[in-house]
């Protein structure tokens, strides 16, 4: 077996050091802002506690402070990170597979929306020709919501990029199809 940098799955080892510290960062920064929110809470609290009382006699809640979910938010932007390094590879391959084998001129145009680093989702639009899509990364799902040529949307999610692979050169062929090259 091969002990190279891609050996180890889909990404290298650099790029697996830079996603652990993008996430260690989130999570710091996911826990700082829940200790500041509870923190104003109590502050919050303690003042309501030294107002006078005025009529029925205030019983002290036990408050259950709320988690912060590091855990959860760290899967869903780590899986969107590597989810979309994947797509981005998919979208590579499909210019390459237009040009080459299916010997097209035509461009695909993917626009990215600037999001922050730290958003947990992604969004894309894909044209080619007529074909117009929005496609959303959500974590570990994949959204694409497609105008169909009625004008009703139609909207399909897939959990891999080979399915989005497939589909999206289904309906590039169909646009081909249409306009005979």
């Amino acid at each position: 077996a091969s002990d190279g940098p891609g050996a180890s799955g889909s990404q290298t080892p650099s790029q697996l050091r830079t996603l652990c510290r993008a996430l260690l960062l989130h999570s710091q920064s996911l826990y700082h802002e829940h200790r500041m929110k509870m923190r104003q809470e109590q502050l919050s609290s303690e003042k309501k506690e030294h107002m006078p009382l005025m009529g029925f006699a205030r019983v002290k809640k036990q408050v259950m402070t709320p988690s912060p979910h590091i855990l959860q938010s760290c899967v869903g932007l780590g899986c969107k990170f590597i989810f979309e390094k994947k797509v981005r590879v998919v979208l590579k391959a499909l210019s390459l597979w237009l040009a080459q084998d299916m010997k097209c001129e035509d461009k695909i145009v993917v626009e990215w929306l600037p999001l922050a680093l730290f958003d947990s989702h992604s969004r894309f639009a894909f044209i080619y020709r007529n074909l117009c899509m929005d496609i959303g990364i959500y974590g570990d799902v994949l959204r694409v919501t497609q105008i169909c040529d009625t004008g009703e949307f139609k909207t399909v999610a897939f959990g891999s990029d080979l399915e989005l692979e497939y589909f999206l050169k289904l309906e590039i062929r169909r646009v081909l199809d249409k306009n005979n090259y």
